[in-house]
């Protein structure tokens, strides 16, 4: 333990990478996530490394997050729970300060949808804040950028494809496994939306039975709207829009949405799959036009 201006009285038990201890006497600090000076009995220490010391209100930010994570709700639930949170460690007012940066940096950004740019912007933004700091846990912000992709993915091609397959029959296609998901939300928009990784399992079969092209009638409806969008060869080949999604969720989403500790790498990885150059993001805004 590092020498400190005062007796350790108690000790408490460890929190995922979090530990509290309670000083005889008040110890001044500052604490390495929020950079506030204070002077407390009581100290956090991150990671077991004492010059990581964190305040009470950051203690009881990251332990929520910590809590999501270690938690016992499957990883789709997990995840949503994380993106809540990433709005909720940032002030409305960042965020809003955040969305006109991007919009000013990005042409781009005026094409997303008004949600998915809040997350980008939201997680570009505390990413900015823990580049200043020791490596916390960067596992909300790289749930922001899977989350506007999974936005993009409702609003460009789900909610399309529900219009389109408005007048189908769909019950035989919900009783699919792999189709199942998204065939209920075609069936009925006003529920909620099926996660990524059912969405991925929907495409991919959509992209290699050929069997269920000819029996499925959501998979019918899906290729007459791919055959509305300019760019559907990125939708339907093998190397586009499936292998984006299903590497964001297997590499950033699901250790996100679990107890494993993301870090800056994770995150600019992730912010290259999702809005570098080349960003899966993008190419899908690009995919769903539609020749005028």
């Amino acid at each position: 333990m590092e020498p400190v201006p005062s007796t350790v009285r108690k000790t408490y038990p460890q929190r995922g990478p979090l530990q509290q201890f309670r000083f005889a006497e008040s110890t001044a600090f500052r604490c390495c996530r929020c950079g506030a000076a204070k002077k407390s009995k009581l100290i956090t220490i991150y990671g077991g490394d004492w010059s990581r010391r964190l305040c009470n209100g950051c203690y009881g930010r990251l332990l929520s997050l910590y809590e999501i994570k270690a938690g016992t709700a499957d990883g789709d639930q997990r995840a949503e729970e994380l993106a809540c949170g990433l709005l909720s460690i940032v002030s409305t007012d960042a965020q809003r300060q955040a969305e006109r940066v991007l919009r000013a940096s990005e042409d781009r950004a005026d094409r997303l949808s008004a949600k998915a740019l809040r997350f980008i912007a939201t997680a570009e933004h505390l990413a900015g804040e823990l580049e200043s700091k020791p490596q916390l846990e960067w596992s909300p912000a790289v749930i922001g950028l899977c989350k506007a992709v999974e936005i993009e993915v409702v609003t460009c091609v789900l909610e399309p494809l529900a219009e389109e397959a408005s007048q189908e029959d769909l019950m035989s296609d919900q009783k699919d496994k792999d189709l199942g998901p998204v065939a209920a939300y075609c069936a009925d928009p006003r529920r909620k939306p099926p996660e990524l990784g059912s969405f991925a399992r929907f495409l991919q079969t959509a992209i290699h039975s050929q069997q269920r092209r000819q029996t499925s009638a959501l998979i019918r409806s899906f290729m007459r709207l791919a055959a509305e969008w300019t760019g559907s060869q990125w939708i339907l080949g093998p190397r586009g829009l499936h292998d984006s999604v299903t590497m964001l969720t297997t590499n950033f989403r699901n250790p996100a949405a679990h107890i494993d500790e993301l870090d800056q790498d994770d995150y600019q990885q992730c912010r290259e799959l999702v809005i570098g150059t080349e960003g899966a993001i993008w190419k899908l805004l690009l995919a769903v036009e539609r020749k005028k």
